[in-house]
């Protein structure tokens, strides 16, 4: 009976440990929303596309980043509809061009001052390919978390508005789209020569 008595007791206080841990995150959470709220709001930004407030937001968008890769996007338009729509074409870009960036750096970190010139133009011209056939793999997988716009200038003066949007893609599905898009490529390379 002692026995099961003290097993009991050991699992309690481990339950309170890890609900003091979690009640901690969650106040370090909280605190870096509002501070992250207030930045925004000091820089003119407000939410677009929800009916959350941005603080409400945020929260939500750091509790979806669990086992997911946040990608950013940013848009200058005129409008507010071309300027959402622009938002997941620069996170889509942004994320191809950081994937085949990282496949370039892998080979020459590899094979160093080996590779030849011919070479080097040979995985350019592969990474161009690359990056299309990644685009088009991503189009689906990226969900928008939340948009924030503000009111901007133009270079030459005339209003507009600027826009952030934060996507999540889970990392997983990226990985597969990012292989997908390797092996096609390669094929495509293969049967031009």
């Amino acid at each position: 009976m002692k026995k099961i008595l003290f097993s009991l007791f050991v699992v309690l206080v481990g339950l309170a440990f890890t609900t003091e841990a979690n009640a901690q995150l969650s106040r370090t959470m909280q605190k870096a929303c509002k501070a992250k709220t207030k930045e925004l709001t000091k820089g003119g930004w407000a939410i677009m596309g929800s009916s959350y407030t941005l603080d409400m937001a945020l929260a939500k968008h750091y509790e979806k980043l669990d086992g997911k890769q946040e990608i950013a996007g940013q848009a200058i338009s005129a409008q507010k509809n071309i300027g959402s729509a622009k938002l997941q074409q620069d996170a889509i870009e942004k994320y191809a061009t950081q994937m085949g960036m990282s496949i370039k750096g892998r080979v020459t970190t590899q094979h160093g001052s080996q590779v030849s010139s011919d070479a080097m133009e040979e995985i350019d011209n592969f990474l161009q390919g690359f990056d299309g056939k990644v685009q088009a793999e991503l189009e689906g997988q990226l969900k928008l978390s939340y948009m924030i716009f503000r009111e901007a200038k133009q270079p030459n003066g005339q209003p507009c508005y600027a826009f952030e949007g934060y996507f999540i893609v889970d990392i997983d599905e990226a990985y597969q789209a990012r292989e997908k898009a390797i092996q096609q490529t390669l094929a495509e390379s293969r049967a031009h020569q």
